[in-house]
């Protein structure tokens, strides 16, 4: 269940995902702010995500990052519901404890245009997960939001897990809050955290950095099987609007790190791409199945060859990140036995 913001990169990545990977999967989109008006923000993401969502996979959307309209009947929730229930596209929306009572109101109307299923996502950027809260407010949380618990999937997220003390801190939390969990029948239960730096600036380049998957390690720990697994794709969990343009880069999932790849310009332009996926396609980690693992791992043996162009940031967001859920579902098919929904 990954946590994908719900920008280009992303949404084209969706796009090219083999039927066998897109059923598999369950994605929260976040909304970007990208405007600061939530009715032209949610009118954008629905543009975009018309032709990117396949029709076979189940996606949840998460606006939380979006405010309410100042005035008026419209809601960038209920804008996006409307759009997608007119297109035959299925949607659960996201829900938060501390969502107003406005969001509510539109999350009850996106319940009743589509199945009544909702996503509850307790914790994230601002604190961790709290049980004891929870308690308190999930029953009525539901009811506002014309859904059940039943019907409902739990998601406890905890956000950025970057290092062995991040672990140690969070494990026992985790174990605390799944115990709770269980006390009460939803229709799955998933654990989520982060391990991506929020900036690669400090790392070499014209050579490949392993980072510990760290988002993976915890949900190992857990040893948990009926636990689902959630990340955030091959982004740092936090919601950033803007930047600077990256030098030519990937980040390209293995088993335990991702590869972080990143190569210098020397004036021109995006070329260092050609090289750098050059590099990569001749590295260990390279899949034995090379182009045909993926879409994204397509294009990048297209582009170690030289052929087409070198692409673009988005673009080197939507390779790494079709890869990344190609892998992830993969080797959790091969952790159960075979994946269920």
């Amino acid at each position: 269940m990954p946590i994908l913001k719900g920008r280009e990169g992303e949404l084209k990545a969706i796009a090219h995902l083999p039927e066998t990977v897109a059923s598999s999967i369950f994605p929260i989109l976040e909304v970007a702010p990208a405007t600061g008006d939530p009715i032209r923000d949610a009118y954008a993401f629905s543009a975009k995500a018309r032709d990117s969502v396949p029709s076979n996979m189940a996606v949840a959307i998460d606006v939380d990052y979006l405010g309410d309209p100042d005035d008026g009947p419209r809601g960038p929730l209920r804008d996006i519901a409307e759009d997608f229930a007119f297109w035959g596209i299925p949607i659960r929306p996201v829900l938060h404890l501390h969502d107003s009572g406005r969001r509510l109101a539109e999350a009850r109307e996106t319940t009743e245009l589509h199945s009544g299923q909702a996503v509850i996502r307790l914790g994230g950027d601002a604190a961790d997960p709290d049980d004891e809260e929870a308690e308190t407010k999930i029953t009525e949380l539901c009811r506002r939001a014309g859904t059940t618990i039943e019907q409902s999937t739990l998601v406890l997220d905890f956000f950025e897990v970057r290092s062995a003390r991040d672990l140690l801190r969070v494990e026992p939390l985790v174990r605390k809050c799944v115990a709770w969990a269980r006390r009460f029948p939803w229709e799955s239960i998933t654990v989520s955290s982060g391990a991506m730096p929020k900036t690669f600036t400090d790392l070499p380049t014209n050579t490949a950095t392993p980072l510990i998957r760290s988002d993976l390690a915890l949900w190992k720990r857990l040893e948990e099987p009926d636990i689902g697994f959630g990340d955030y794709g091959i982004a740092h969990p936090a919601m950033v609007v803007g930047g600077r343009a990256p030098l030519p880069s990937l980040r390209y999932t293995d088993d335990e790190v991702w590869w972080i790849y990143r190569w210098a310009r020397d004036n021109d332009g995006n070329k260092a791409m050609y090289d750098l996926c050059s590099s990569l396609t001749e590295a260990d980690h390279w899949p034995a199945e090379g182009a045909g693992y993926s879409w994204g791992d397509g294009e990048i043996a297209r582009c170690a060859e030289g052929f087409g162009g070198p692409g673009n940031p988005m673009l080197w967001r939507a390779w790494g990140t079709a890869h990344h859920l190609t892998h992830v579902i993969r080797a959790l098919g091969t952790a159960q036995g075979g994946l269920t929904r």
